[in-house]
């Protein structure tokens, strides 16, 4: 496994004795070019970033902001975690091909994501926002699982769009949770424990919102992604119901087959919720 420590060129973007006199040249200088065909794709994912709003943030830094960040990395380097727990995955699932691994800042990147660069999936991390380590193992392995839903993708039919965003999102929570059994079922969800305790006392409801067919494929796509204060229905509960459905699949198994799921979509989208 190949791992991409970009952080490192923005710390040297901000020691750069050129900092003060002009940020904007010693981004590019030290961050920018070496990695612009990385950060070109990572960039096109956000269709309101252009260069002039991309250097306005640039000049906005403070190092100051970022050494907490320098203090975590010295004393917890994350590419210890990851590959370590490459190799706790890779004894589960072995992929067709090792993983790419790109450790990133990027001002309002996710903690963790998967995209396709160079016609392949690769699995990234933001770093701006950690505070610490602690999860990054589990978010490791929850990429790790979107990477292998990755090397197997095929096109999802529009009316299947909904029960594949919550199954593939159960099955890689699973996942993480077999990999990593030691942490809490709300760590592995990246729920709060309240949301978690929610979920579980409401698994009526939200089968009743996510399984009746009460609302359209789009509505619920909207609920998943920012809720509805009118249900009173959080954001991100319906992936709940998708972790529950692919547990009792595989608890039907003495051995967890995880592989026939992210080898074959249509298996994994036979599940019913």
């Amino acid at each position: 496994m190949n791992i991409r420590s970009l952080y490192r060129d923005f710390f040297r973007f901000l020691e750069a004795p050129t900092f003060q006199a002009d940020q904007w040249t010693a981004y590019n200088a030290h961050y920018y070019k070496p990695h612009r065909e990385f950060l070109d794709v990572y960039f096109s994912h956000f269709p309101l970033l252009n260069e002039a709003n991309l250097k306005e943030r640039v000049e906005a830094v403070k190092p100051a902001d970022y050494t907490q960040l320098k203090n975590i990395v010295s004393a917890c380097p994350p590419e210890d975690d990851i590959r370590y727990a490459h190799k706790v995955c890779s004894r589960i699932v072995a992929p067709q091909q090792n993983p790419e691994v790109f450790l990133m800042i990027g001002f309002f990147s996710p903690d963790g994501f998967v995209m396709d660069f160079k016609g392949k999936p690769v699995i990234c991390f933001g770093l701006e926002r950690f505070k610490d380590f602690f999860l990054l193992k589990v978010l490791f392995a929850h990429e790790y699982g979107h990477y292998l839903l990755n090397e197997g993708a095929a096109e999802i039919p529009e009316n299947k769009e909904l029960k594949w965003k919550l199954l593939s999102e159960g099955i890689v929570t699973c996942f993480s949770q077999t990999a990593f059994p030691e942490y809490d079922l709300s760590c592995h969800l990246f729920f709060r424990r309240d949301r978690l305790n929610w979920c579980q006392e409401n698994e009526s409801f939200l089968r009743e919102i996510y399984c009746s067919e009460k609302y359209t494929t789009r509505e619920l796509l909207d609920f998943e992604a920012k809720g509805n204060p009118d249900l009173d229905l959080p954001p991100r509960a319906g992936k709940y119901l998708g972790y529950l459905a692919v547990k009792n699949y595989l608890s039907r198994e003495e051995r967890p087959d995880f592989g026939a799921l992210f080898e074959d979509i249509s298996v994994l989208l036979s599940i019913d919720l």
